[in-house]
């Protein structure tokens, strides 16, 4: 064989298995899609630009630097379609504080946030929907709030008909008479110590667990600045193990 066609054919070896070799770096570098049943971002990529979230920003930025979301300025909201696990559906943050006014995260029908954990100025607070408005359990109240330091905070809510022929069993029953979604919201400090949680059930919350369909996070009112180190939506099973929820 040539020598000169022999060296080529090396070559284009060497760059077909290179070119495999980054494909696959490629792959592996992409955030999770999301899929059922778990959203995870760790904000090392480009999550809010590439259309892994959904961003409406109404007088308010979204930036990622160095591994953390940044979110400043007024209103924003950032959310994914989500598929619920079966039992139970968990949305956790490792979030701070730089500039407190209105923050939170959850669960919501699409582009509508139904329940929810607030990480405001005057405390975290556990929100919900309900036939008497939107309600809130304060978790922690706090006065000043801690600006700068880390928490976790979480939000779990509980399937109350895990059986899908349970449901559909239900399916002529009025919507006023079946068992209303359990909801627990938990806040953590930076080394997982339980600082507070509750389980508001007075009002009862009225939203339909399998309408639940996005998890979200979003600030408004004005003079917002909040850093996410990073978000998980999906089972409990996902969570890191040293929160106890």
């Amino acid at each position: 064989m040539n020598k000169k066609i022999f060296r080529w054919s090396i070559v284009c070896l060497i760059m077909l298995f290179l070119g495999g070799a980054i494909g696959g770096a490629v792959v592996w570098a992409i955030p999770d899609s999301g899929s059922a049943p778990s959203i995870f971002d760790d904000f090392n990529f480009s999550s809010t630009a590439n259309g892994f979230w959904h961003v409406n920003p109404v007088g308010a930025t979204a930036r990622i630097l160095h591994g953390v979301l940044t979110v400043s300025g007024d209103s924003i909201e950032l959310d994914r379609r989500l598929q619920t696990d079966p039992n139970a559906t968990v949305v956790v943050a490792r979030v701070r504080g730089l500039s407190f006014h209105k923050f939170a995260l959850g669960l919501g029908v699409y582009h509508s946030g139904t329940i929810s954990l607030e990480f405001d100025s005057d405390g975290v607070k556990c929100g919900r929907g309900t036939d008497h408005g939107f309600r809130i359990d304060f978790v922690k109240a706090w006065n000043p709030p801690p600006n700068g330091k880390w928490f976790y905070a979480g939000i779990r809510v509980v399937n109350p008909y895990p059986n899908p022929a349970e449901l559909a069993k239900l399916a002529n029953v009025d919507a006023d008479k079946l068992k209303p979604v359990t909801i627990t919201c938990a806040l953590w400090d930076a080394s997982g110590k339980l600082l507070g949680s509750v389980t508001p059930t007075d009002p009862k919350p009225n939203t339909h667990y399998a309408a639940l369909d996005e998890a979200y996070l979003r600030t408004w009112d004005s003079n917002n600045k909040y850093q996410v180190d990073w978000i998980y939506a999906g089972p409990k099973s996902g969570l890191p193990k040293s929160l106890k929820f």
